[in-house]
């Protein structure tokens, strides 16, 4: 026994005019790939019954819109399948110039309805026409009337498209998009090089300051200065370095608070050495990030705990 699938694309209205449904049979590896109508409709007559594997996709998107297993059961009613298409997908989307009308769902409809009412064309005069072959005949006709009442939409447009327009939109969204991910890219590695030039003079202050040894010395600075060389890396990359600096930096506190026998605590005390504790804490807390305005954040932070770098650094000039 055949059945039907009735899918319903809902949410946004605009993603239905190019989006592709795809169905993949899981027994037998059969692909029947669709087009739905302007309102999201898609009838799939004469399919067998089973587990299907459902893919919704669109030109504009690089996921799909939705991918799920689907079960469709054998019964006279078409099993409905709603999909809910998330308008937050389309946001910021570059502006696709699409002047002519797509009929392929009208023809893909018109040749179901063909291929449909074919094999019930050859009655003889006085056979008897049963009963599977008037709905069968009466499936065909709601179809193509249903494919004729979209193609009238299709090609009466109540407006035109302007493509010179729709063109330029996309290049200037283009040019804004590169200049904001360049701009923020920038601002974020300067960020970063006043951020480690700060933490490596302040980190060599307080060795400094508490007469550490040789060999803490060199293994502190020498994870410090491997900060700059990651200036232009990915976040997680650079956030995670510095987390484990951070944390190499309080256990060399610890030692050289440890190594002051009973003046640790004037040296735990000191105005700078409190300022370097509480931004290698601040690193080692915050752990690995993953985005870039997480990262700026931490950076917000740590301004606070050990002054304004950019005047520290003025007064070096």
């Amino acid at each position: 026994m055949k059945a039907a699938f009735n899918i319903q694309l809902q949410g946004y209205t605009a993603a239905n005019r190019d989006a592709t449904v795809r169905l993949v049979n899981q027994a037998t590896g059969a692909i029947i790939e669709r087009r739905p109508f302007l309102d999201g409709s898609l009838l799939v007559r004469d399919v067998d019954p089973g587990l299907y594997e459902l893919e919704v996709s669109h030109p504009n998107l690089l996921q799909p819109i939705e991918r799920r297993s689907i079960r469709l059961f054998p019964q006279p009613t078409a099993t409905y399948v709603p999909i809910r298409v998330p308008p937050d997908l389309f946001r910021d989307t570059p502006i696709r110039d699409i002047p002519d009308a797509d009929l392929r769902p009208i023809q893909q409809t018109a040749t179901a309805v063909r291929d449909q009412v074919r094999p019930i064309a050859t009655k003889s005069s006085g056979e008897a026409i049963r009963a599977a072959d008037w709905n069968t005949l009466a499936g065909a006709v709601t179809d193509l009337a249903g494919a004729v009442l979209e193609l009238t939409q299709l090609v009466s447009p109540k407006g035109h498209d302007h493509p010179e327009i729709a063109e330029k939109i996309g290049e200037v969204q283009a040019n804004l998009r590169r200049f904001s991910d360049t701009f923020g890219r920038s601002l974020l590695e300067l960020q970063r090089e006043v951020e480690t030039d700060n933490f490596q003079r302040k980190v060599s202050d307080v060795l400094e300051l508490g007469n550490a040894s040789e060999e803490t010395r060199k293994r502190v600075l020498d994870r410090v200065r491997e900060l700059p060389e990651l200036v232009q890396s990915e976040t997680p990359v650079f956030t995670g370095k510095l987390t484990r600096t951070g944390a190499t930096v309080l256990n060399a506190i610890n030692e050289i608070a440890a190594a002051q026998g009973a003046n640790a605590g004037q040296f735990l005390g000191n105005p700078q050495v409190q300022a370097i504790t509480a931004i290698a804490t601040k690193y080692s807390q915050t752990g690995t990030q993953t985005r870039a305005e997480a990262e700026l954040q931490t950076y917000r932070a740590t301004t606070t705990l050990g002054g304004t770098k950019f005047a520290q650094n003025s007064r070096n000039l």
